[in-house]
């Protein structure tokens, strides 16, 4: 992928190197608001100036997506420790209910040392 993209780049050098020497002998009038004009700019100027302003835009638009995203995923990567906190919690305390509830289903079923007869009938017979 590398490679493609070197040889990519190396194509739009040359194609650029190609179009400026086709067009370093012609000046152009540049309009820009009505009234307000660049008069007889070399056309090669141009092209350079077009193409530096066409990267620059397109890597503050680059850089504004990859700011968005790591912004995303900071706060995604919060939301995940907080739900990994609630989790080991909630596991936490299930444990916690199972031994408690295990205990107290242990205790009944011994008798105690000083139970009278009364109370027991099953242990007479």
């Amino acid at each position: 992928m590398r490679l493609v993209k070197i040889l990519l780049g190396l194509l739009i050098v040359l194609a650029l190197a190609f179009f400026l020497s086709k067009n370093s002998g012609q000046y152009v009038t540049i309009w820009l608001l009505p009234g307000m004009e660049l008069p007889d700019i070399n056309l090669a100027h141009v092209l350079v100036i077009t193409l530096a302003a066409g990267i620059l835009l397109g890597f503050a638009i680059g850089l504004v997506q990859i700011i968005t995203q790591h912004a995303e995923v900071r706060q995604q990567n919060r939301q995940l420790k907080k739900l990994r906190t609630e989790l080991n919690n909630l596991r936490h305390s299930a444990l916690s209910e199972e031994f408690f509830e295990s205990e107290h289903e242990v205790l009944p079923d011994t008798e105690p040392a000083t139970a009278s007869p009364e109370e027991s009938p099953s242990q007479l017979e």
